[in-house]
């Protein structure tokens, strides 16, 4: 090699050691972690009467519906980190993405967090029913898709919010606070936006939760870019159109939950209050009234949930709904498990048809459905 070149190639390894040398301090400084996580849960789902027919099949997510994702801290210093969080939904019966085919459907945000401040996130978040009230559901304590009647309340976090702005206080005394926004991004304010606000309390074996969410024009044909999507908006709801067929022009949930330890058994109580606004003129009041309790002892945990739903329509129809879960859960370790679900669905006032969540209408006022499960998580 010729003694030029060693002189070039010397100065350039000398300037990259320079260059690594004058950003070593803030590298040094900044903490960064980024890890990943996840659910897959498969198992078989048998409704007896399921549209008049007998169904049994292989189900994705009897549990919980299949995710991964990544999340994210860098230390920014004085006390604020740079967060963030991308989670993909996924069938594992066929490899299918989840919400509509989105790569990171079930979450997608980033945002700033400061110890003394409170955290901001912005991008594709849940709303605050969900982030300050499904710990109080027994669908999400246990029991598969034993959800309030098509998840009127979204407590089983069937919509989230896009293009979202929201604010979480630091926790005072075991007191938090939230705030959240979801634009329209259209020339139309009120076409496809939301907004959400909730608080949660835990003392020891104490806690409570409140929280309000109102989405207006949701899942508008005329602004599919808005705050909620037409892929997740009325799943396997017969609530988010009118008698008549129309589409909601508007809905307001608040809810509120109260849970106490006790020990080996635990008891959550949760009430909601639904209205359902149609285009047609018509609207829809709903309240749910939930009682869970559940008992552990050692790998095993039984849980059994009441839900009695009461609704009205302007039109003067009340249509009712009782449901039981009731389920089992073993954990062959920290991170595994296995579940078996029963919930059994009745139909009354003006409500023709019992269906369970994610099952089609029953021919009669009565349904039940059978869920057996795994679950690994990591």
């Amino acid at each position: 090699m010729a003694a030029g070149d060693i002189r070039v190639r010397k100065i350039l390894i000398s300037s990259m050691i320079l260059a690594g040398s004058i950003g070593a301090p803030d590298m040094v400084k900044a903490q960064s972690s980024v890890a990943m996580y996840g659910v897959i849960s498969a198992g078989f789902f048998y409704v007896p009467n399921y549209a008049g027919k007998s169904r049994f099949a292989f189900f994705s997510g009897p549990e919980q519906l299949p995710r991964f994702g990544i999340k994210g801290t860098e230390d920014l210093g004085g006390g604020t980190q740079a967060i963030f969080d991308l989670e993909n939904g996924f069938s594992i019966a066929n490899g299918a993405l989840g919400q509509g085919g989105r790569l990171f459907g079930r979450q997608a945000w980033v945002g700033l967090a400061s110890d003394s401040f409170g955290t901001v996130t912005l991008g594709r978040q849940y709303d605050e029913m969900v982030q300050e009230l499904a710990w109080s559901e027994s669908a999400v304590q246990f029991a598969s898709f034993g959800t309030h009647v098509g998840d009127n309340d979204n407590l089983y976090n069937d919509v989230r919010f896009n293009n979202s702005a929201r604010y979480s206080s630091p926790e005072i005394a075991g007191l938090k606070v939230a705030a959240q926004y979801a634009f329209s991004n259209s020339t139309a304010f009120r076409n496809n936006n939301a907004y959400s606000f909730g608080l949660y309390y835990h003392h020891d074996a104490f806690r409570f939760g409140a929280g309000v969410s109102q989405f207006n024009q949701p899942a508008s044909s005329t602004n599919t870019q808005g705050a909620v999507d037409s892929d997740e908006y009325g799943y396997s709801s017969p609530f988010t159109k009118s008698q008549t067929g129309a589409a909601a022009s508007l809905q307001r949930i608040f809810g509120t939950g109260l849970g106490y330890d006790f020990g080996s058994i635990s008891a959550t109580f949760v009430y909601t209050n639904v209205l359902f606004n149609y285009l047609d003129s018509s609207g829809l009041r709903l309240q749910n009234g939930e009682l869970t309790l559940t008992h552990r002892a050692g790998p095993l945990l039984v849980g059994a949930g009441y839900t009695f739903t009461f609704g009205r329509y302007s039109s003067g129809a009340t249509p009712k709904y009782q449901q039981l879960n009731v389920g089992l859960v073993y954990s062959l370790s920290k991170r595994t498990d296995l579940s078996l679900i029963e919930m059994v669905q009745r139909a009354g006032g003006s409500a023709q048809h019992a269906q369970i969540y994610n099952a089609s209408p029953s021919s009669t006022r009565n349904q039940v459905a059978t869920v057996a499960g795994l679950r690994v998580r990591f």
